[in-house]
């Protein structure tokens, strides 16, 4: 049960932030961003369909990106917090 719940708040935690994330792209004037996105965090969290559309979304805007700037760099600036290997 424990372990539901951290999952959870981790889930919560991260869409959170990728939703802010997106928010300020938007804000800033990327087009690709506000073009892309339209799932939100609650969407994201619970059901399979946001989280499914969510992960399209991301995809979808880093084939823009990369389609527009000829590199990643601006997919990394969005979204900074996610793990690069």
């Amino acid at each position: 049960m424990f372990n539901r719940i951290r999952d959870l708040v981790t889930e919560v935690t991260g869409q959170s932030q990728m939703s802010r994330d997106i928010d300020q792209a938007v804000a800033s004037g990327d087009q690709e961003a506000a073009s892309t996105f339209r799932t939100g965090t609650v969407a994201a969290v619970f059901t399979d369909k946001g989280r499914n559309a969510r992960g399209k979304e991301v995809a979808e805007y880093a084939r823009k990106v990369m389609e527009t700037d000829g590199k990643g760099d601006r997919f990394y600036r969005t979204f900074p917090r996610r793990d690069r290997d």
